[in-house]
């Protein structure tokens, strides 16, 4: 039907619908109502002068013309219903990396919540950012991999403050980057709270890193397992879109993005309750760019302790050598278990190390049995892959 076909329909059969309907009610209307029949018009057995489902949209379009003019445009419409019906996620996905176009169009566009730079704005000035670059990647959630564009912002002014120097601050979707060290957005400072930037093209969402983080808790699954299950299901046997025939990274899920993204929203989410921000290197390799983060939050933990239970730190437990406690002037039993922990803590080099070995010998939760505390203790000193895997250990516990 054309469209002036239409309309000389609906100013004949109902010029009081004609003269109320504007264009926005009338494309919204078409939209749901034709979903909503794809959905039910079999089951409910819906016509044209059954007017089942006018409650319902009703509700949930709230437009406005008067209610009681639903049901002469569900009438009028009903026969159009079936061809209006598109699903325009699954088409974006399904036609927008086409080769042939020369503008695609990913799902998602992510780009950095500011209009002007954070960092002039703090020494009185207000410039306005610019588009730097474009970068293409993919965003992985709980129903599988998304393509992305990232658009960079930069800031170019040249400042005044700083002999005369450009600004040079890069702004991303999760994170702007100065002086060697990429500082995470709060929520505070307009966040996007559905996901994070982990690698150069890689996104996840935050509602996949709690699933993998409660798959871990309830079964102790690996990385390299989560990545085999998720690559299983979203991407071996599914027609991921590509941006370029022969691009240099893939839409797979890695151990590495996996393991890092996992880090990080567990770091942004320590921040976050402590009303600080997150701030790591921006160079060197993606494998080292959080272990001073995570060794800065354990050492945090040691001094403020932690909510959960089975909690272990250095201000709250105390090893004593025996004899009166003071405070009761009750006699203290000597353990030789503890007696034996005291002089393996000597074999280690820092105060961190002696917490993390305290705390993760009581709680048992890094799922290594040593034979002795003081052959854990070595391990731990002396094994660098094992220091990391407690360090790691201890940050999605904690």
């Amino acid at each position: 039907m054309l469209l002036r076909d239409f309309v000389a329909q609906l100013n004949s059969q109902s010029p009081q619908l004609s003269a109320t309907l504007n264009v926005a009610d009338f494309v919204r209307f078409a939209t749901l109502a034709a979903e909503a029949l794809h959905i039910a018009g079999e089951s409910l057995r819906l016509t044209s002068t059954r007017f089942t489902l006018i409650p319902f949209l009703a509700t949930a379009l709230s437009p406005g013309y008067p209610h009681d003019l639903y049901s002469e445009l569900w009438r009028i419409m009903f026969a159009i219903l079936p061809s209006c019906r598109i699903n325009p996620s699954a088409t974006v996905r399904k036609f927008g990396m086409q080769e042939d176009l020369t503008t695609k169009l990913p799902e998602r566009f992510l780009r950095a919540p500011f209009s002007q730079c954070l960092v002039c704005c703090s020494n009185g000035h207000s410039h306005n950012l610019h588009v730097h670059s474009r970068l293409n990647g993919y965003l992985y959630d709980v129903d599988g991999v998304h393509t992305i564009e990232t658009v960079i912002l930069c800031c170019s002014i040249t400042v005044v403050w700083t002999a005369d120097q450009l600004c040079g601050t890069f702004y991303r979707p999760s994170f702007y980057t100065r002086d060697g060290l990429r500082h995470y957005y709060t929520n505070e400072m307009g966040r996007d709270q559905d996901y994070l930037h982990v690698h150069c093209h890689y996104y996840m969402t935050c509602r996949l890193a709690y699933m993998f983080r409660i798959i871990q808790m309830l079964a102790h699954v690996s990385h390299f397992n989560l990545v085999n299950w998720f690559n299983q299901i979203f991407v071996d046997d599914s027609d991921v879109a590509t941006f370029t025939p022969r691009q240099g990274f893939t839409p797979s899920l890695s151990e590495e993005v996996c393991r890092d993204g996992l880090i990080l929203h567990s770091l942004i989410n320590h921040a976050d309750r402590r009303g600080s921000f997150l701030a790591v290197t921006s160079s060197g390799t993606d494998s080292i760019r959080f272990d001073s983060a995570i060794e800065l939050h354990l050492n945090q933990l040691d001094i403020e302790g932690s909510r959960y239970r089975d909690h272990y730190c250095s201000s709250c437990v105390r090893l004593t050598p025996g004899g009166v406690d003071p405070d009761t002037g009750e006699v203290i039993y000597k353990s030789p278990h503890l007696s034996n922990c005291r002089k393996s803590l000597d074999l280690l080099d820092s105060p961190h190390l002696k917490a993390l070995a305290q705390r993760s010998w009581q709680t048992s939760t890094i799922g290594i049995a040593p034979t002795t505390f003081q052959s854990w203790v070595g391990a731990v000193k002396h094994n660098p892959a094992l220091s990391q895997r407690v360090k790691i250990a201890r940050l999605a516990t904690t």
